[in-house]
């Protein structure tokens, strides 16, 4: 008799791994997506201004009616910068500790972008690997902790949607007072347009 095991959802990064190789011919398609969802989430919740990651992920809890801590991580080279963990009850965002500010920010608005897009990634390690490596811990939570690589595309995915949050959270919008006219004003009107 043979069963068929089903893998664990893992929420974390392999050490060093960040991915397969990405089919170029989605990119196109794979950048509106992002583009769109970037515009859907800023629709609802809005950047803070002044600029704040906290402030703004308090209002993503408050959209999504679900909790998320950042927790400060010590990095270590050849691991991960930062992490998403979906719990059953709210979400859990790892990010480096030692680095400036618009670093930490930028490596939870990936990991958040990972939590939007709902990336589950794919496990390196069976629960029954990970029963031989640690028998005495449950194999389950062990192959969570060790183990998920996510695609080459949801890395991708990830990082553009984090540049973009972060290129409208750090930038002030062009100040066109209403009723403006004139060749700057207009030029300010679609660059405005043009960013969203």
């Amino acid at each position: 008799m043979t069963s068929s095991v089903i893998a664990p959802r893992c929420t974390r990064l392999a050490p060093g791994e960040r991915g397969g190789p990405i089919d170029e011919r989605g990119l196109p398609d794979l950048r509106d997506r992002a583009r769109e969802r970037v515009r859907t989430v800023l629709a609802a919740v809005p950047l803070p201004r002044p600029w704040s990651m906290n402030a703004w992920v308090d209002g993503l809890e408050a959209w999504r009616g679900r909790e998320i801590d950042l927790v400060p991580i010590a990095y270590r080279p050849g691991q991960p910068s930062g992490a998403w963990q979906a719990r059953p009850d709210y979400d859990l965002i790892a990010y480096t500790e030692h680095t400036s500010a618009l670093h930490q920010d930028h490596i939870i608005a990936h990991e958040l972008a990972h939590m939007l897009c709902a990336h589950t990634g794919t496990c390196l390690m069976s629960e029954s690997e990970a029963a031989e490596l640690a028998p005495d811990l449950a194999p389950r939570a062990l192959s969570h902790l060790l183990t998920r690589v996510t695609t080459g595309t949801d890395e991708y995915e990830a990082e553009l949607i984090a540049v973009l949050l972060m290129s409208a959270a750090t930038s002030e919008p062009p100040a066109v007072q209403p009723g403006a006219s004139g060749r700057a004003a207009e030029q300010a009107r679609r660059l405005a347009a043009l960013l969203g």
